[in-house]
């Protein structure tokens, strides 16, 4: 296609006010940055403690749902409503889907499941791990650590995809716990024969990586322990060892994640570390666990399925400087950790405790759930506790989240009904898990920073009705570490909604999954929300989609897709199903249910993105210049957070680079639009230098940092005939002539 016919103008649309931007003369250099608002918190460096819980619904917790509920069941969490008390309740929090896998991947990978590379239900695929929260928290000074559930690693169960993104592959100095999906279906650690590849059992492997193993820093944590010497994995990226039965056994695997916690931040102290730490704490609780085919251990004291401790939770001791009382981690002469359910006399007692305020729940489900929850409550309590006693409580932010809606497959009786009529564990919502509703979508979290996010006076906690999704903890994190928030995330920074101080950046919230055992038979599901209104489609592009007004319909009982004031608003969000995405099999590395959404008329993934309707002339793109802070930037930044030093228009890539630096380190973003005669399939490339980020519409089609694109990169789209907006980030560090070359089909773009 030629360049004439291809493209009739470049620039932003005429209803885009072009006055937005500062006009230069060919002589002017530079402007007066205006001021910022200081924002409590960025840069400060604490500590961090970032909770991600299994199947906790929103309305699991008491200051959430629970504390409002008439009669019985119910379920209490004391310490976890005392730290609402103490910070800020994120009352609009989303994960990314309704399911583990990749939830926990948009987690770490900062990507929602429009650009993840890990999507659906995927058990031990690979994310893509060249840029994480462990490696932004590492760039940033920080010792990172892992404990608890991964499964985002690849191998195991699987299909054999080989195991290159283990946490200590993705930037985690160390990682305690299950390394596959299905290791963390048992709350009681032990070792399978084929612990290497089979998801039979629940094996603890421990990881160093291989930087942190050479400096020895955490060769203490496993001194005199039993089980595997360590080994090099086969990449040699970190060390590992199976941790034995003979160690942890019997040990309920909340109160040992607690444990090992509190041990890696004693040991840091002890060390006299300077650099702050970073924990990503993956607890079990509260997915359904225990299965005798595949991972119960048949040799608990009992079998029952949805496992539970073994005895009471141990009492805290302010006074104790050392732990703060509750869990510890040492061993009595036998070599037994204090929490391991074997009584003096030998006796096994694990599997057997139900928490004395629900012995009378009528039947052993509600039992063992509530139990399952409130020990949560006395392990986290224990967790802020040892901060106080250990001097840390001011200086560390504490996060709290679930990774998806609540289940009730593992539950008799199973099924929603179970959710909604025993304890509404999805609170007001529509769905659980599986569910791309708000019940299987909206997640209790909450967080702390004592100083630093304002706490409400009284019993009635501070609350923050921000809509956001999982990866803007990438963006916060990096704000607070004192970083630029990456191009790389699809989240904002949420320091202005926690602290209450500064503009609060929208976010796009997009969710998608293929259906893998919802009981509904939804197929592909799609959410994505704009303003006050959610708009779902379930069975791929053949289905009907339903339109909420979450603001005053958080139950989704009012279907508004087909009122005609709404009729724009539906054409809009429908678009944003195809324009807010890349198709899972143009993602490198992809691991999804690719020809999952090959549902009548037609393929989701082969339809061509529609066209933005705008009509006018358009004028040139729009050219902001970042010079301050661009030599030291480890990545391309946020532009959206950052005040251009200058700001002109240009006709095209040339006027562009004329005005640029001749050896300055700087930044650059563009905005335009595409004009396409024709639908037409487009190629986009980008080849060279300097970090290049490009979104099409909203999906983010072109991602590289610096000077690993020598050899190029490229991915095609299918665009209907029309105008479609483009945003390209780019950054040098040797002026102009060190900018990427990136093209749209026969366009130059830089």
């Amino acid at each position: 296609m030629r360049r004439r016919t291809f493209l009739k103008a470049l620039g932003a649309c005429a209803a885009a006010a072009p006055g937005a931007l500062w006009a230069m003369g060919p002589e002017e250099v530079s402007m007066v940055r205006p001021d910022l608002p200081e924002i409590p918190g960025v840069g400060r460096r604490p500590n961090v403690i970032l909770v991600l819980c299994d199947d906790l619904g929103w309305g699991d917790l008491g200051l959430f749902w629970q504390n409002g509920r008439s009669g019985e069941p119910h379920i209490d969490t004391p310490n976890l409503d005392a730290a609402m008390r103490r910070g800020v309740m994120l009352t609009q929090a989303y994960t990314t889907a309704p399911v583990c896998a990749p939830a926990r991947a948009s987690m770490v990978t900062g990507k929602h499941q429009g650009h993840c590379n890990l999507r659906d239900n995927m058990f031990d695929r690979p994310i893509d791990a060249h840029m994480t929260l462990g490696t932004v928290m590492k760039r940033a000074g920080y010792a990172t650590w892992h404990v608890g559930k991964w499964g985002i690693g690849g191998g195991y169960e699987s299909g054999g995809v080989p195991r290159r993104a283990m946490a200590c592959d993705a930037g985690f100095d160390y990682s305690y716990g299950y390394p596959a999906h299905a290791h963390g279906h048992s709350f009681y650690h032990w070792e399978s024969a084929n612990w290497r590849t089979s998801k039979t059992g629940s094996p603890l492997v421990e990881n160093v990586s291989a930087a942190a193993y050479k400096d020895g820093r955490y060769a203490q944590l496993s001194a005199g322990a039993e089980g595997m010497a360590f080994e090099q994995d086969e990449e040699g990226t970190y060390w590992r060892r199976l941790v034995a039965n003979a160690e942890v056994r019997y040990c309920y695997d909340t109160d040992l994640f607690t444990a090992k916690i509190k041990q890696l931040i004693k040991a840091h102290q002890e060390a006299g570390r300077s650099e702050p730490f970073f924990c990503y704490a993956c607890y079990t609780t509260v997915h359904g666990s225990g299965s005798q085919n595949s991972q119960g251990d048949t040799t608990l004291a009992s079998v029952e399925n949805f496992h539970v401790p073994g005895r009471a939770y141990p009492a805290l001791d302010e006074a104790d400087t050392n732990w703060g009382g509750g869990v510890t981690w040492e061993k009595d002469d036998g070599g037994r950790l204090p929490f391991k359910e074997i009584n003096a006399d030998g006796g096994n007692t694990s599997n057997t405790y139900i928490h004395p305020d629900y012995q009378a729940y009528d039947s052993v489900s509600k039992r063992r759930y509530a139990t399952n929850v409130r020990r949560l409550d006395d392990a986290l309590g224990d967790l802020l506790n040892f901060l106080r006693v250990r001097g840390l409580e001011e200086n560390t932010l504490f996060i709290f989240t679930s990774d998806n809606g609540p289940a009730g497959e593992y539950l008799s009786p199973a099924g929603i009904t179970w959710v909604q009529n025993a304890f509404d564990s999805n609170g007001p919502f529509k769905g659980m898990k599986r569910w791309s509703y708000e019940g299987g979508l909206r997640e209790p979290t909450f967080a702390v920073w004592p100083g630093v996010i304002p706490a409400a006076d009284g019993e009635t906690p501070r609350t923050c009705a921000f809509p956001f999704q999982f990866p803007a903890w990438m963006a916060t994190l990096a704000d607070v570490a004192g970083l630029p928030q990456p191009a790389h995330c699809d989240g904002v920074s949420l320091l202005p909604s926690l602290t209450g101080v500064g503009r609060q950046l929208p976010m796009r919230i997009y969710t998608e999954y293929s259906d893998g055992g919802s009981g509904q038979s939804f197929g592909f599901e799609q959410m994505v929300r704009d303003g006050d209104y959610v708009l779902i489609r379930n069975r791929g592009v053949g289905g009907t989609v339903e339109l909420y007004d979450v603001a005053h319909d958080e139950g989704q009982t009012n279907d508004l897709s087909g009122a005609p004031e709404q009729a724009h608003r539906v054409r809009w969000m429908s678009d944003l199903l195809l324009t807010c995405r890349i198709p899972s099999a143009k993602v490198p590395a992809s691991c999804g249910a690719i020809s999952a959404h090959a549902q009548s008329p037609a393929a989701l993934d082969d339809l061509p993105l529609p066209a933005t309707p705008c009509a006018g002339r358009l004028p040139p793109w729009e050219v902001r210049l970042f010079l301050k802070g661009a030599a030291d930037w480890p990545w391309v930044p946020n532009f959206r957070t950052l005040v251009p030093d200058v700001g002109f228009l240009a006709d095209d890539a040339s006027a562009m680079r004329a005005r640029l630096p001749d050896a300055e380190a700087f930044g650059l973003s563009v905005r335009g639009w595409l004009e396409v005669e024709e639908d037409s399939e487009v190629l986009f490339s980008a080849e060279g230098a300097g970090g290049c980020q490009l979104w099409l519409h909203e999906a983010h089609v072109l991602e590289y940092e610096a000077g690993d694109c020598s050899e190029g990169r490229s991915i095609s789209f299918s665009l209907a005939k029309g105008r479609h907006p483009f945003r390209l980030w780019l950054t040098s560090t040797q002026g102009g002539a060190g900018l990427c070359k990136v093209a749209a089909g026969s366009l130059t773009l830089a």
